[in-house]
């Protein structure tokens, strides 16, 4: 489900930037949108904290675990 745009960062470039807020896999993440700067995939929402407090781990952490998914699919449809 689209949800709007939210604010992307980058983890290889740390460029920030705005792409459509998708849905991932009916949770409250959102899906990896590739940065405009160097097309990574390997992007996050910096912003799942409340009052300071990141009830779902750290962000970066949680989103990892999403790109080893989608690196894993991907390197299957390659084959």
């Amino acid at each position: 489900m689209i949800r709007g745009h939210i604010t992307f960062t980058c983890d290889n470039c740390n460029n920030t930037f705005r792409a459509l807020d998708i849905e991932y896999n009916a949770t409250i993440f959102s899906v990896p949108m590739p940065c405009p700067k160097c097309n990574s995939r390997h992007t996050y929402i910096p912003s799942l904290s409340i009052f300071g407090f990141y009830p779902f781990g750290n962000d970066r952490d949680i989103y990892k675990k999403i790109w080893e998914e989608m690196d894993k699919e991907e390197s299957l449809q390659d084959t």
